[in-house]
């Protein structure tokens, strides 16, 4: 009788190690993540406080030189952001490149829109995450998609 309750114990103890090394490897942000969503709250952050120069820093090199600083800083922009979430983050293998999905609220023409789905892309430079910006003629949430023949 001891053997089968020590066997049964020993069997016990196995699978609560492996349930618990399953479960640590679960986490959903990693540390190269944590460094990322820190980025984006920052830049999104940037935005909503209206504080362009401060978001035109957040710019990859290369959109730094497609975008002059007082250009991005003095553009118009009618679509305020009021808040935000980060949906989901999809880092590429290589660990240079990412997607980022980011939910934004925001106001137009007096109405609020809750989580208008917005995607970045974010490349590491030098050490640091950087997005690359979206071309001057960008979507708004309300421009409908055309084909291209």
């Amino acid at each position: 009788m001891k053997s089968n309750g020590r066997t049964l114990l020993a069997a016990a103890c196995c699978l609560m190690l492996i349930l618990s090394t399953g479960c640590a490897g679960l986490s959903p942000i990693t540390g190269k993540q944590e460094l990322l969503e820190e980025r984006v709250k920052n830049y999104i952050q940037a935005q909503i406080d209206q504080k362009w120069d401060r978001a035109y820093e957040f710019f990859d090199s290369s959109t730094r030189e497609k975008i002059a600083r007082e250009s991005y800083v003095n553009r118009t922009r009618n679509l305020p952001y009021k808040g935000f979430t980060i949906g989901e983050i999809k880092m590429l293998p290589s660990g240079d490149q990412a997607m980022v999905t980011v939910k934004i609220d925001i106001s137009y023409m007096a109405y609020d829109f809750k989580g208008v789905s917005h995607l970045q892309n974010w490349v590491k430079e030098r050490g640091e995450w950087f997005v690359k910006s979206e071309p001057q003629s960008r979507m708004t949430p309300f421009t409908t998609q055309q084909k291209q023949q």
